[in-house]
């Protein structure tokens, strides 16, 4: 009875492992890498977002790169905070970027070099990116630049209040000509108009900027000046706007 049995079970072993390869066989023509598609990239080309979701040899099969991007914490160009990746098709990868915010860009080596709110040198390119500060003043050691890496400066004091400043920017949607950290605090400019900033405080500092400035543009239209507000907090009263000349 028992070598009957046994009998009886190879049979439906040989029809699960048959099952088996028979999908797996179509897991891997079915989901065959054909095209990417890329949406939500402005830092990078759609071909360079492309090349890099498909670098990895096993990439020819979509439902790999889907596990590879959704569920596994694989490797992002220094300049991207996530891959979104789902299937249009069986064979074809919709991938949506979500780029980094960049805290400011300065020059270097020919081109512009972005770094994150995390200090780390982002992204080079001779690109202009929409809304991002040039830090004027920044000093680093330009031979141990490396993309992905942070950024080493000088003054890490300093560095931190750019990182600050500019988010607070992009919390009231200002968007300064540049930043100035020469003189080891910081100023915004925004057209002829100088903002000093001090050294802290940036929230409540930027908060005043986009009132006055549209206060300014109509009650002093093209006066150059400086808006002093390196020492302003919430206790005090007025802020001085001194005109040059």
């Amino acid at each position: 009875m028992k070598k009957k049995k046994r009998r009886r079970v190879w049979p439906v072993i040989l029809a699960v492992l048959l099952a088996l390869i028979i999908l797996a066989a179509v897991a891997v023509l079915l989901f065959r890498t054909r095209s990417v598609e890329v949406e939500g990239n402005s830092y990078y080309s759609d071909n360079t977002i492309e090349t890099w979701v498909n670098r990895d040899k096993l990439s020819v099969n979509t439902l790999y790169i889907l596990v590879r991007y959704d569920l596994m914490d694989a490797e992002l160009p220094a300049g991207v905070e996530r891959f979104n990746v789902s299937l249009k098709n069986p064979w074809t990868v919709l991938v949506n970027v979500e780029e980094k915010e960049m805290a400011g860009y300065v020059d270097y080596d020919g081109a512009y070099l972005y770094f994150d709110c995390e200090g780390v040198a982002a992204l080079k390119t001779k690109k202009l990116i929409e809304g991002v500060p040039y830090i004027e003043g920044l000093a680093f050691d330009e031979s141990e630049v490396e993309i992905g890496k942070t950024l080493h400066v000088e003054d890490d004091g300093i560095f931190g209040q750019i990182v600050d400043a500019s988010e607070n920017l992009r919390k009231y949607s200002l968007t300064p000509d540049r930043l100035s950290c020469a003189e080891g605090d910081i100023r915004a400019y925004f057209g002829v108009v100088e903002v000093l900033l001090g050294n802290g405080d940036y929230d409540v500092k930027l908060q005043q900027v986009p009132p006055i400035l549209e206060k300014l543009a109509e009650l002093y239209p093209d006066t150059a000046g400086t808006l002093h507000l390196e020492n302003y907090d919430s206790d005090s009263e007025s802020i001085s706007f001194v005109p040059a000349g």
